[in-house]
């Protein structure tokens, strides 16, 4: 039977939890620019990923941003919910993969991995390179959906380099081509030194993965500007630490305007999902005084 799955942004994290709660494209998909409606959130028949309701997976919600509890990723919460110790050893190192992907980022990611520098295609590869093609909510998490089958099913590791699939041909190349426009973007970075001397990085592009790219440049602070997010595009900043919380510019950050959050860990925040009105120097302005 047909069930209705809530989504927002389409993620590694949201894909995953999908995969594991059986989401397929039959079911009504439907997706919303900020968190699910109060009454999907509280009917449990409703499965609302990654769109509020953190924690409350007895409601068939699987969040975990906008609360001061610790929560761990979607997929976790998931995975905890669905399935027992060692039922499934890989898709347990699946879910750690996009877990510490999810909280930590790229860098940590390829620290655990322990791939040599400029490896490729890892999985997030391959997941960034889909979305890089694929610009519908829906298609996105169908073909998230299948990307973790593919892992799954085929016994692939997913800490290692990822087989060239022919279905993930596509989604390669672009990645591929995206990795030279980033170059291209970092190399117009500004960069400055916060109030406690510490290193930060602004980028203002549309491409995806800036914010690796400049920890990879050495930043404890990566600001990254889209101006045309998403779709409907809306300005779009997020902020993170390699290591370093930055969610103590939160209450900074919503006084001026509200809709500012991020994960309980605190290691990166994004301005309001419906856009935001600062401007880039009052961003960088922020960060420099008060991280």
């Amino acid at each position: 039977m047909s069930r209705k799955v809530v989504i927002q942004k389409v993620d590694l994290d949201t894909a995953l939890t999908a995969f594991i709660l059986g989401v397929s494209e039959k079911d009504e998909i439907v997706v919303v620019r900020d968190k699910a409606s109060p009454e999907d959130l509280a009917d449990p028949e409703v499965i609302c990923i990654e769109c509020g309701g953190s924690g409350q997976t007895h409601l068939g919600n699987f969040d975990h941003h906008d609360t001061a509890e610790p929560l761990p990723p979607a997929c976790l919460q998931a995975h905890r919910l669905r399935f027992g110790p060692k039922d499934n050893e890989l898709l347990e190192r699946l879910v750690d993969y996009v877990s510490l992907l999810d909280t930590q980022g790229p860098e940590a990611l390829k620290a655990h991995s322990k791939l040599p520098e400029g490896a490729f295609p890892t999985l997030s590869d391959v997941f960034s390179g889909m979305l890089l093609i694929t610009k519908d909510p829906k298609e996105q998490l169908v073909r998230g959906i299948q990307i973790c089958e593919a892992v799954v099913k085929q016994g692939i590791e997913p800490w290692g380099l990822m087989p060239e699939l022919p279905q993930w041909e596509g989604y390669l190349e672009a990645k591929r081509q995206n990795n030279e426009a980033i170059q291209r973007a970092i190399a117009s970075a500004q960069f400055f030194e916060t109030k406690s001397g510490l290193r930060a990085g602004f980028v203002e592009t549309e491409v995806i993965g800036a914010l690796g790219a400049l920890y990879g440049r050495g930043c404890q602070i990566a600001i990254a500007y889209s101006p045309r997010f998403g779709n409907p595009p809306v300005p779009k900043y997020t902020i993170a630490g390699n290591g370093v919380r930055v969610d103590s510019l939160l209450q900074l950050l919503n006084e001026r305007e509200a809709g500012w959050g991020g994960p309980a860990h605190g290691t990166i925040i994004g301005s309001p999902r419906v856009g935001s009105k600062l401007k880039p120097h009052e961003v960088k302005a922020i960060v420099r005084e008060y991280l």
